[in-house]
């Protein structure tokens, strides 16, 4: 409960100097725009903070608590196969004068990641492929907090913001292995923008982040444990560090920045250039932070969209990609004792390349009370990923189409439906591996099982409902649930989430 308090506290000093202005603002227009896709596909714009006013006609302030069981069977193992989670978020926005606003956000969450196996560690995505690993692994417990602040002020034609967000996440398993990692993401975001020819804006925006993470494994039984590796990528690992080393910090820094210019009344059109440059040192403590290898990432994404509209009508086009290029080096040493180690060289033997694309349509008709939205979608997925020596490697080109159809009905000034219904499918047209012999049966059969997932063709559908009504003791309440079945030719995945709050 105190995770509750902390969070409604939070949400009381955001919105609570701004109440008496909510009292004028619709509620039924607030949840129309929070759930409009077309807002939702200019949200690129906001990546600079300094274009959050415009974002919004409408104060707002949510707050919900959630429920989400997530079973992943097809994911590969480093995943797990699947989550139990539960938690509550508050998120807020004032538009404080027609030159201030500022917004919020808060949420805690705790649950457990489902048979974990070959991965010890948290966020696997973000220092993948040097983990510690073993063959046993287990259930994953964790706790999430999550803050986030910022602010934009328009000064004559010129606008300025700034954002800043917190993440730490503590994850452990209370049988042997028993890993504890505790991690924390601090990033912070400048941006400003300027409107010329008072038809469209020009930004520039720059951001930072700084992540951590603290890696302690340990055992209690004392009748042997399971053989502990220092992964480097696609099933190999460092002989020499593996077996022995149970302490890890994780220590990264990211830089980026981008360009946007967009139409400054109704953001009608928009573009979006950045570019993103992430380092990470894997620091063994057990050895005077002994660098035992190092992650270089180059990221370059774009977006872009342009819309029409005539009467009811609205109709548009969306595209999005990006490029990620990852390198892995890993420090050689020679091992003098036990305790001593000698840097001797270094060698890059990890890549892995991902180019994504994406094109959306959208079309929105309808009255105020009744509105439909179409939403056809296609894309491209090439991702390489290689380790050099012994030689392994994984190819794979997807295409993915599909669509989504949303309808929000307004029944009267306080009950809202929103339902979302989606189906989509991903086509694996080449793939190519090859795997050199481990002489670990166990290491063998993890790579295989992966690729059959990532390989894998998939089809998934789903279906989100949200209901806005009125209860004596609480005003703008709602209640929302979600599904989503995605059928593998071997399996399936299932996911179900329900949540209720409040938005005002």
């Amino acid at each position: 409960m105190k995770h509750f308090l902390s969070i409604s506290i939070l949400l009381l000093s955001l919105s609570g100097a701004q109440i008496q202005g909510q009292i004028n603002d619709s509620i039924t227009g607030k949840i129309r725009e929070q759930y409009s896709y077309e807002r939702i596909l200019k949200n690129n714009i906001i990546i600079n903070p300094a274009s959050q006013p415009g974002d919004r006609k409408y104060n707002f302030t949510t707050f919900n608590v959630f429920t989400k069981t997530n079973n992943t069977p097809n994911e590969i193992q480093q995943k797990g196969k699947g989550k139990n989670e539960w938690g509550a978020e508050a998120r807020t926005l004032q538009i404080l004068n027609d030159k201030t606003t500022v917004w919020g956000n808060a949420s805690y969450s705790q649950g457990k990641n489902k048979q974990v196996i070959w991965n010890e560690n948290a966020d696997y995505d973000i220092i993948y492929p040097y983990i510690a690993a073993d063959s046993v692994g287990g259930d994953m417990k964790f706790e999430t907090y999550r803050f986030s602040g910022g602010y934009s002020k328009k000064i004559d034609t010129y606008t300025l913001g700034i954002t800043a967000s917190y993440k730490a996440t503590l994850s452990y398993r209370d049988i042997d292995p028993r890993p504890k990692n505790t991690t924390a993401n601090f990033s912070l975001a400048l941006g400003a923008n300027k409107l010329m020819f008072q038809k469209f804006r020009i930004g520039l925006f720059a951001d930072s982040e700084k992540y951590t993470q603290k890696h302690y494994l340990s055992f209690v039984s004392n009748q042997g444990y399971p053989m502990i590796y220092n992964m480097s990528g696609l099933g190999n690992y460092n002989e020499l560090l593996s077996g022995k080393l149970r302490q890890a910090y994780y220590e990264g820094w990211s830089y980026g920045g981008g360009l946007q210019i967009f139409e400054a009344d109704n953001r009608n059109w928009y573009l979006n250039l950045g570019i993103k440059q992430f380092k990470l040192d894997k620091l063994l403590t057990e050895y005077a932070d002994l660098n035992a290898s190092k992650i270089n990432e180059q990221q370059l994404t774009f977006s872009g969209g342009k819309f029409f509209s005539s009467g009811k009508v609205v109709w548009g086009i969306f595209a999005e990609g990006n490029s990620i290029k990852r390198k892995g080096t890993e420090n050689l040493f020679l091992n003098e004792n036990s305790r001593n180690y000698i840097q001797i060289g270094s060698v890059e033997k990890y890549t892995h390349h991902l180019n994504r694309f994406i094109v959306k349509g959208l079309l929105k008709m309808g009255k105020e009370e009744s509105q439909s939205s179409f939403l056809p979608f296609i894309g491209w997925v090439q991702e390489k990923e290689k380790y050099n020596s012994p030689f392994s490697k994984i190819e794979l080109s997807k295409l993915m189409y599909g669509a989504d159809y949303q309808w929000i009905k307004t029944f009267n000034t306080n009950q809202v439906l929103n339902v979302l219904l989606g189906v989509s499918a991903t086509n694996v047209y080449q793939k190519d591996r090859l795997f050199t012999i481990s002489g670990k049966p166990a290491i063998n059969e993890m790579l295989q099982k992966n690729y059959n997932v990532l390989s894998a063709d998939f089809w998934q559908a789903h279906i989100d409902i949200q209901f806005h009504f009125n209860l004596p003791v609480i005003k703008n309440a709602f209640v929302g649930g979600k599904m989503m079945y995605t059928h593998f030719q071997n399996g399936t995945n299932a996911l179900f989430t329900a949540s209720i709050g409040s938005i005002f």
